[in-house]
């Protein structure tokens, strides 16, 4: 659809015909012959203008209007009225009801003007609500931004202090290092300890340009999937299926958030109640000259209305709230590197996140 429509809703199919036919070539338009009818439509299909017949069986155009103006307030609502219905429409515009009215019979080049006008308008409305949305963001990740310059400045000692006693043990257990469960827990909490600093880093210098380097994906992801498994042991089983894919040119600490970030998400949307049906699978292959990274659950799934909205920033589904950062932190990372983030869901069936990110050429 190249710009949203005009709607036109008359009981009379004659009037109908006439009106599309009038306005052809000037603006997209749609008809209906009832408001039942209309609200069925503009629940598929973004209507930038509404003209509704006033004298119409079942609903009349005022009380189409009405509905609309509450479901869909950003339409233009235009009320097309005989001169004896003309005390209707006037009190319909005192009520807010409609934006303005036309009579009957309508004169072809005064229609025209007024939809394209009622189109510009639309859109200039929806312009300024998109522009306020993207302000509104700004500031608020500019708040977070100041907030997390201090949480970072705090995290900065205690880091230090457990990085030198990390060190210390593993001096300490070098005679026992022929453990492997031992060895990989060393390193694996060596590695989220990188993680946390790197992550300070990169709050405290974020001015400053990131330094990318070639990452293996695989590891990354095999990484996030064991530093999740404690939270899986309690929630579900979470399965892991990875292939070989040629490096991803980025941050290994940032590539990791994005992947436990989709994790903890998922497991964290369970009912541990049914942790032996549960199931978080994480596939990892190359497709498309991309590697592909899929995170899916079989948990309750994200509502149809809602599901647009998970990457906005302090928006979240959480029953105990949360911060609503993970995921637009988590877009903002992959969109970065190049790379996109999909998802969908089914209410009751479960989610799916597919990660795509550019990978190194190879000769």
């Amino acid at each position: 659809m190249s710009s949203p429509f005009v709607l036109y809703v008359d009981d009379e199919a004659a009037n109908l015909v006439v009106f599309a036919a009038g306005l052809r070539g000037t603006v997209q338009v749609v008809t209906a012959p009832s408001g039942a009818t209309a609200l069925e439509l503009m629940r598929k299909q973004e209507v930038a203008v509404l003209v509704a017949d006033q004298r119409m069986p079942g609903m009349s155009g005022v009380d189409l209007l009405a509905a609309v103006r509450a479901e869909f307030p950003d339409t233009v609502r235009i009320l097309m009225t005989a001169y004896s219905d003309l005390e209707a429409a006037i009190d319909a515009i005192n009520r807010g009801h409609v934006h303005l009215y036309l009579r009957k019979p309508w004169e072809p080049v005064e229609l025209r003007q007024v939809l394209v006008q009622a189109v510009e308008r639309y859109s200039a409305v929806r312009w300024a609500n998109e522009l306020e949305r993207r302000m509104r963001e700004t500031e608020r990740m500019y708040s977070l931004g100041v907030i997390a310059m201090g949480v970072a400045h705090e995290l900065r000692g205690p880091l230090t202090a457990l990085t030198m006693n990390l060190e210390l043990v593993t001096d300490l257990v070098g005679d026992v290092s022929e453990q492997k469960t031992l060895r990989d827990a060393l390193r694996d909490s060596r590695t989220s300890v990188q993680a946390i600093g790197d992550i300070i880093s990169s709050v405290e210098l974020s001015t400053r340009s990131r330094t990318d380097e070639d990452v293996n994906f695989r590891e990354v992801v095999e990484f996030a999937v064991r530093s999740a498994l404690g939270e899986a042991r309690h929630r579900g089983q979470l399965k892991l299926f990875a292939t070989d894919v040629p490096p991803i040119r980025g941050s290994r600490t940032r590539l990791g958030q994005v992947v436990l970030n989709l994790l903890v998400n998922a497991l964290e949307a369970f009912d541990p109640a049914q942790r032996q049906r549960n199931l978080l699978s994480v596939t990892l292959a190359t497709t498309d000259g991309t590697a592909l990274l899929t995170v899916e659950d079989n948990g309750s799934g994200i509502p149809a209305e809602v599901l647009n909205r998970v990457f906005d920033p302090f928006f979240t589904t959480k029953a105990d709230g949360g911060t609503g950062l993970g995921l637009a932190i988590s877009k903002q990372i992959v969109e970065e590197l190049g790379g996109s983030i999909q998802v969908s869901s089914t209410v009751g069936k479960g989610t799916t996140f597919h990660v795509r990110l550019p990978v190194v050429a190879t000769a």
